[in-house]
């Protein structure tokens, strides 16, 4: 009998019993046991420590060279012998951090040894910066408006804030038309005036509308109001809604990465076997602490595959953001200094992810799949695509793009990146990589009807 589990989006099985949870213990997934003082096994007999002495022959958490156990003596082998699976164990090593993607050799005389790498930066030197603070904008607004529906002290301050600062931007944009041949940015600058078109829209837009609030010509400055004369460009002084606007910086944010990542793989097609690439994912992401933990949740993981135009498998992505690295400075979520991936691993490091987190997690699932060989296995069954999934949604239907929006703000296992980085990756592979003709919505996609431009803000 083949049991039948649908998940979300085909990755993401969360249905656990007593059972399950016991088995997960048996395979070794265990956490340590709480620190012994004595070893329990010469401890003076009693239940407790007879059965901690049993309990420590089999995980793999509780052995080493000095104590092994089943679990640990296991993962040596299958780890010497090449791997359990199809996956090499001396394939490249691919850490996908905060920091960016990083790939090291996987090969045992020059293991941790660095082959390529793309930061994925946060900062103005890529536009990243400039984009997302106009987009906050919309979230701002709703935010103000809660303020002000709860009468606080701080609505008019940070109101007038809001529109100094929006005024600042927007003059030295003026200032400074050429701004984007200044970017470490090559996808931006293919394209600066629809950019400069939209980011200037966008602060006139703003900063009319905020003017307008403070003047009290904007009627029942609400949730309300934000949405329907804002959001979606009710009021008929706004010809394209801030809807495009928020969209268009998000995919401008996420393209610059998408494009380098892309560009990494195929240029190392040659030397780097890419189908042997073991991936770890382990990024903290800020304080939305519950998101992009399987693939359907994390834009960035999910893009691989596509990206290397199927060369790396979902079967050799692991996500893991709990993890410990031991280049952390203390025993907490954390990621570990930039400069440590930015060069080759030293062997502590490479150990861990390679051997500790890739292979010991990937060979335990193979190893229990050819132990439990007469247990039919769950048949999962894919759900279809969602708006903001490339190729259901076009490049022109704003609308799907805020729904995903929505989608990744009130779920706390979504990303706000996957807002478009679902779609991303599969238009640009659809368009044959080319960055400099692709339809991107929100910049030169998806405005209303008769409208093709963003139009020149008025006086």
């Amino acid at each position: 009998m083949i049991a039948r589990i649908v998940s979300q989006r085909g990755f993401d099985m969360r249905l656990y019993s007593v059972p399950v949870l016991a088995l997960v213990l048996i395979l070794g997934l265990a956490l340590p046991l709480r620190a012994q003082s004595t070893d329990p096994c010469a401890a003076p007999p009693s239940v407790d420590s007879t059965f901690t002495c049993l309990f420590n022959i089999f995980p793999r958490s509780q052995g080493s060279a000095d104590n092994p156990s089943i679990g640990w003596a296991l993962a040596q082998v299958v780890a010497k012998n090449g791997g359990a699976g199809p996956i090499a164990s001396d394939g490249p090593l691919v850490i996908v951090n905060g920091y960016g993607v990083f790939v090291y050799d996987g090969k045992q005389a020059s293991a941790g040894k660095l082959l390529d790498h793309v930061l994925t930066r946060n900062d103005p030197a890529t536009g990243f910066v400039q984009a997302t603070a106009l987009s906050h904008i919309g979230p701002a607004l709703a935010y103000l408006a809660a303020l002000k529906a709860d009468n606080s002290p701080l609505f008019d301050k940070l109101l007038s804030d809001l529109e100094t600062r929006i005024a600042h931007a927007a003059s030295q944009l003026k200032l400074d038309p050429d701004w984007i041949s200044k970017l470490e940015a090559p996808s931006w600058k293919e394209r600066p005036d629809e950019i400069n078109a939209m980011m200037t829209y966008g602060m006139w837009m703003a900063l009319d509308y905020v003017q307008r609030v403070r003047a009290g010509t904007v009627k029942n400055f609400d949730a309300k109001s934000v949405a329907e004369d804002f959001y979606n460009g009710g009021d008929k002084r706004y010809e394209v809604p801030f809807n495009n606007v928020m969209i268009g910086t998000f995919m401008l944010a996420a393209l610059n990465s998408v494009q380098e990542l892309q560009m990494m793989i195929a240029n190392n097609t040659d030397t780097i076997n890419w189908a042997d690439a073991r991936v770890v994912v382990h990024m903290p992401i800020g304080t939305n602490y519950g998101a992009g933990l399987t693939l359907s949740t994390n834009q960035l993981a999910a893009a691989l595959p596509v990206l290397s135009d199927g060369k790396i498998g979902a079967e050799n992505i692991l996500i893991m953001p709990y993890a410990v690295a031991p280049c952390t400075k203390v025993s907490v979520i954390t990621q570990c200094p930039l400069e440590v991936f930015t060069s080759d691993l030293n062997a502590a490091t490479y150990g861990f992810y390679s051997q500790t987190a890739w292979l010991g997690v990937y060979n335990r699932t193979q190893i229990a799949r050819n132990a439990f060989y007469n247990v039919d296995d769950i048949e999962t069954v894919l759900s279809k695509q969602i708006p903001g999934d490339y190729p259901l949604t076009s490049a022109d239907d704003i609308d799907a793009f805020m729904m995903r929006l929505k989608y990744s703000l009130i779920n706390g296992d979504q990303l706000l990146s996957n807002s478009v980085g679902f779609w991303l990756p599969g238009a640009l592979k659809a368009n044959g990589w080319d960055t400099s003709t692709l339809k991107i919505p929100g910049v030169n996609a998806g405005f209303p009807k008769g409208v093709k431009r963003y139009p020149k803000p008025k006086s």
